[in-house]
């Protein structure tokens, strides 16, 4: 049978040039389906890469505006100091200090933490909550270090209120 096939096959050139086509281009049909199968294993890998990547994208893109944000927090606080910051929120809330004293500053790396106390008399818990809310949520970063409340002899009611304050700036 197998000689029968050669017969055949080596008796008509034209036979053999067609069998040799089928051959070659069977064998190129193989070759490019594993290679395809490969390219699209690559493919799946680098989807799944690309997917990760833009999640942590997203991330980076997020934390990167929170810093943003916080920075121009500390960015607003280019004021002529923390003294003049007290008196405004004094002023604001109709109130009056006896005494704010500008103290010291300390330079910490990048940033400057410049200190004062501030006695505010006679006043109500209001008042002081409101001065105290002021003062954690301006657009300047301020905290406060100390803070001591006595009430006064004449009218329990009204309080005596002694703070230090920090204003921390860049530079």
């Amino acid at each position: 049978m197998i000689k029968a096939i050669q017969k055949i096959l080596f008796f008509d050139r034209t036979v053999l040039i067609l069998s040799c086509a089928i051959a070659v281009t069977a064998s190129f049909i193989v070759i490019t389906f594993f290679h395809t199968k490969n390219i699209e294993k690559q493919n799946s890998s680098l989807e799944t890469q690309i997917n990760e990547l833009s999640s942590l994208t997203k991330e980076a893109i997020d934390i990167k505006n929170a810093v943003e944000s916080k920075e121009k927090k500390i960015g607003l606080t280019k004021t002529e100091g923390l003294v003049p910051m007290l008196e405004q929120i004094l002023n604001s809330l109709g109130m009056k200090a006896k005494a704010i004293k500008s103290l010291d500053k300390n330079k910490l790396k990048d940033y400057t933490e410049e200190d004062a106390e501030v006695e505010i008399q006679n006043t109500d818990l209001n008042s002081i909550v409101n001065f105290l809310y002021r003062v954690d949520n301006s657009p300047a970063t301020m905290k406060i270090k100390n803070a001591a409340i006595k009430t006064t002899f004449e009218d329990p009611d009204k309080f005596i209120l002694r703070l230090t304050v920090s204003l921390i700036t860049r530079g």
